[in-house]
């Protein structure tokens, strides 16, 4: 796995998310299928596989899958510091439970 850090630098790329690349990658990380972005955007299915495409390229994720999972990471790291939790480098998991 990689680090969290490396996700922290797709934070940055994903500033460059243009507008529908994002309203494409909400729905993705809500689950919803390319038909059902496609649906409910109105635009073509073929049309949300580029957005797809190219929001998993700008942030450094292979699928959807690892997308949702580094998103998440990011904001439990967040929370984490914010609760004075120091986070790992390292680890099965990426976390160091220990209070600084």
């Amino acid at each position: 796995m990689k680090s969290m850090h490396g996700w922290r630098h797709g934070q940055e790329r994903g500033k460059s998310l243009t507008p529908r690349e994002r309203e494409v990658m909400d729905l993705l990380v809500e689950g919803r299928a390319n038909k059902v972005i496609a649906d409910r955007l109105g635009i073509s299915i073929r049309t949300v596989e580029v957005h797809r495409a190219r929001v998993l390229a700008k942030l450094g994720a292979r699928n959807a899958v690892e997308l949702v999972w580094r998103m998440h990471t990011d904001r439990m790291a967040v929370v984490a510091e914010m609760q004075g939790l120091r986070v790992a480098e390292g680890g099965a998991d990426g976390w160091d439970r220990r209070a600084d």
